[in-house]
């Protein structure tokens, strides 16, 4: 009887041993099975991000270039006349002193047409550098042509500190280019 308790002991302590080792075998491979899918979600989080900001930025170059596609084969003087007065308006909002500002000479060459502007302006220089970021970040293809700053030692603007800044006269002559859509 004796005999049979100890074999039933041995036998359940075998059993036990292999149900152990096998759960252990079983967890190991299914915790590498989990790592190795793991990797693969982070690896693909991140192309997904990726082909977010992607998508962000294509976005932005895709109103450039809608803005930039036209069906005429010239630009028209209306088109001109709306994008001077965005450029004023673009100046009213620095408190950019705007002397003159017009629509110069008009290119078709090819598929591309350019419309040239020029403008005369009173500005400091930290207002200038506004105007230059904003038209950098403008919805249209522009081209700055021409910049010319000089200082006019005699006239100055009084800041809200009390300090003087020196006011700059600037020529800016930049294009706006516009693409003949295909048919």
């Amino acid at each position: 009887m004796r005999n049979k308790y100890i074999l039933l002991t041995l036998v359940m302590i075998l059993v036990a041993v292999l149900f152990f080792l096998t759960s252990a075998s079983l967890i190991t491979t299914n915790l590498k099975k989990i790592e190795q899918i793991d990797r693969v979600i982070r690896r693909e989080q991140e192309r997904l991000n990726s082909a977010k900001v992607l998508n962000d930025e294509l976005k932005e170059v895709s109103i450039v270039i809608e803005n930039s596609l036209t069906d005429n084969r010239e630009l028209k003087t209306e088109e001109a006349n709306e994008f001077a007065r965005e450029l004023a308006e673009l100046a009213n909002n620095y408190s950019i002193a705007v002397h003159s500002l017009y629509p110069k000479v008009s290119f078709a060459q090819g598929r591309t047409l350019e419309q040239q502007f020029s403008m005369e302006l009173e500005a400091t220089y930290v207002q200038m550098g506004q105007l230059l970021a904003s038209l950098e970040r403008y919805d249209y293809i522009l081209k700055i042509n021409n910049l010319e700053v000089r200082p006019q030692s005699e006239k100055f603007r009084q800041t809200e500190s009390g300090e003087r800044e020196v006011l700059y006269k600037v020529l800016l002559e930049l294009s706006i280019f516009k693409i003949v859509k295909e048919a």
